[in-house]
């Protein structure tokens, strides 16, 4: 049988891709954790264990599988963590790789996270297996996890000031990775920047969650320098705020607030909206 291996099984892509895909039966997932393993197994989802640094253990995990569903969780050595998958799925006989991305990603970007991404998509594309890349722009459900205390509390700071972002629904991304693992004729070799269907302020963003949950909360711009501090008394690790600061930066750029149709393109149904998404979280801001 044909199965499909989702490396990084656990995190907010592949859980939804999970869900998306029809047929259980025909997933493997790669978890890195035994217990998140025995909550998908319990779902009717081979899990297998294995470790993005260890690549034996990824070679292991794919076995049987001929398709692949890469996202690397972000991390200081997500570049070295990418090339290893890659070089695993060589050996393990995979024969399409669809690669969850980011948006505006490049080897030769010119912030640091975007590199990182790119990098990835270069071994993915050096790798002569054919693959598709998807490269989606800021997830809403960022705001359900990230923000959410904020919100909460009435407020949103980020030093972003009134520049837009086209926030995207993770269950489009897996929509549209789904498609793709089961039909990627005419799709492979390509590459696909997905958005939302509108950009968005923080400001309409507040807006939207306040009229959605029925609360009172607010952009409020802050600078930079109390944005670094804010995530380093949240103990983000250093690596990670650097990546956080610069994705910040790219938003003041206007980089980020493009418009794509590709969700509908790829699977025929328009991406939803933030007012959708809002409003079917409400209760996670009240």
């Amino acid at each position: 049988m044909s199965r499909i291996f989702i490396a990084g099984a656990a995190g907010n892509i592949g859980s939804a891709l999970i869900d998306t895909l029809p047929d259980k039966a025909e997933i493997v997932a790669g978890v890195r954790d035994p217990e998140k393993g025995e909550r998908l197994k319990a779902r009717g989802v081979e899990a297998r264990v294995c470790d993005f640094a260890d690549k034996g253990s990824l070679v292991a995990a794919m076995s049987g599988c001929d398709r692949m569903f890469l996202v690397v969780p972000l991390g200081e050595k997500m570049a070295r963590y990418g090339r290893l998958a890659v070089d695993a799925a060589k050996e393990a006989g995979i024969a399409y790789i669809v690669r969850s991305s980011g948006y505006g990603a490049s080897s030769d970007a010119h912030w640091r996270l975007g590199r990182e991404n790119g990098m990835i998509d270069q071994f993915v594309e050096d790798s002569k297996i054919p693959f598709t890349v998807l490269r989606p722009n800021t997830f809403m459900q960022n705001f359900l996890t990230t923000f959410a205390a904020g919100i909460r509390a009435g407020v949103i700071a980020m030093p972003e000031e009134e520049y837009k972002v086209s926030y995207i629904d993770v269950r489009d991304i897996a929509a549209c990775a789904a498609r793709l693992l089961h039909d990627n004729e005419g799709y492979t070799d390509s590459f696909y920047a997905l958005t939302g269907p509108q950009g968005l302020t923080l400001n309409d963003v507040a807006a939207t969650i306040a009229e959605a949950a029925g609360i009172e909360v607010a952009y409020r711009p802050i600078e930079e320098e109390a944005f670094i501090e804010g995530l380093d008394a949240a103990g983000v690790p250093e690596w990670n705020r650097n990546m956080l600061v610069s994705l910040s930066r790219v938003v003041k750029l206007g980089m980020m607030g493009n418009v794509t149709q590709a969700v509908e393109y790829l699977t025929g149904t328009p991406a939803r909206t933030f007012a959708e998404f809002a409003a079917e979280h409400a209760d996670a801001w009240r």
